[in-house]
């Protein structure tokens, strides 16, 4: 046997086999086990939410109704439904029914012989093409699938296919190192550049060669390495980092402001000092504070007002701080707030405001409260 016999008979073997898959299949009859188990989903998955609309068949596709199937194929069962009879608006049934089975396929992870279970709403009315289609409910062929084993040369699937892992190798590394949002943002772009980039590369496949296109094998190759997740995750990964910021802890922030206004030397202050602007442990309020600085928020129009503040001002609830309300409350309200602060047991109120502030340790964050 020649080397070019040898290698199209490993393509064939990975890519295309001589039978269908022997745990579902015997002489083109279907496992009966499985198709009962099966038809057993889909009643439960169509009447889950005590709704059963008429189901016009459930049929098996895909390379498990074919010859070119491999470990990583699902059970593709496809519900016929006639979405008509629904709504007229055919394209707000067909969402509504996308959305509950996006529901049930992340809340249950059925495997069968090694293969999961995907299930599919479909239009009655919507032409599929498929080269193999069996009936589950009628328990027979729709369209029996031909063996026909395609040239595939694998070797350009591993180019292809590598390159491309290769890339999103290198996006993934990045994700590891402190970015900045700008940053963030340029691979956040870059990853969904290259996500666009396949997925042009198949459609541009599938519509010139088939199902056995370079294009759509280096695909299945990326998806079934877990190369096409990692990309995903990658790019959720850059998104968070365009919008996530270092928090620093309150006892840090604490010292530094502490620093700032008193130098590194706090015992040299006297807590009681009338000449100390913030004095630790110590509220001046009224007339006895030594200078006068801060308007009444009622009757600021500097557009300088904390919008949390004016918020709860209005109706109660419960708002977290950042370092920027703090700040505020320290100037504002109460000026030992971070040297001395307020527990949720024992809060301090924002003059006549009726909102509290105080500081859950367990979570190193302030909150303000209206009750």
């Amino acid at each position: 046997m020649q080397f070019d016999d040898v290698y199209q008979l490993m393509v064939e073997t990975r890519f295309y086999h001589k039978t269908l898959n022997t745990n579902f299949w015997k002489d083109g009859v279907f496992d009966p086990r499985v198709r009962e188990k099966l038809l057993s989903i889909v009643w439960d998955f169509v009447c889950s939410d005590e709704q059963c609309p008429v189901v016009d068949d459930v049929q098996l596709t895909g390379s498990l109704a074919n010859y070119n199937y491999t470990k990583f194929s699902d059970l593709d069962v496809h519900i016929l439904i006639d979405f008509s009879n629904i709504n007229k608006d055919v394209d707000l049934v067909k969402k509504a029914f996308d959305g509950k089975r996006f529901v049930w396929n992340t809340r249950h992870n059925i495997m069968i012989r090694g293969h999961e279970v995907e299930l599919y709403y479909q239009d009655t009315n919507e032409p599929h093409i498929a080269s193999g289609l069996y009936s589950l409910m009628d328990d027979k062929w729709i369209k029996k699938p031909k063996y026909n084993p395609p040239e595939v040369d694998e070797r350009d699937v591993i180019k292809k296919s590598s390159t491309i892992a290769d890339s999103i190798d290198r996006i993934h590394d990045i994700t590891n190192k402190e970015l900045s949002p700008t940053e963030a943002k340029k691979w956040y772009n870059v990853g969904k550049k290259l996500k666009n980039k396949i997925q042009t590369m198949r459609r541009s496949g599938l519509a010139k060669h088939g199902e056995f296109a370079i294009e759509n094998l280096a695909f299945k190759e990326l998806r079934n390495t877990g190369k096409i997740k990692t990309l995903i995750d990658t790019i959720a990964t850059m998104y968070d980092k365009i919008y996530s910021e270092n928090t620093t802890p309150v006892s840090e922030h604490m010292d530094t402001l502490s620093d700032i206004v008193f130098g590194k030397d706090k015992s040299k202050h006297n807590k009681l000092d009338p000449n100390t602007k913030f004095h630790l442990g110590h509220t001046m309020r009224g007339i006895n504070r030594k200078t006068q600085k801060f308007i009444s928020d009622v009757h600021r129009n500097d557009g300088s007002l904390n919008t949390k503040i004016e918020t709860l001002k209005t109706r109660p609830g419960k708002l977290a701080c950042d370092l920027s309300d703090v700040d505020r409350i320290v100037k504002d309200y109460v000026p030992d707030l971070k040297t001395n602060p307020p527990t949720k047991e024992n809060p301090k109120q924002l003059n006549r405001t009726k909102i509290n502030v105080y500081y859950d340790s367990s979570k190193n964050i302030f909150y303000l409260e209206k009750v």
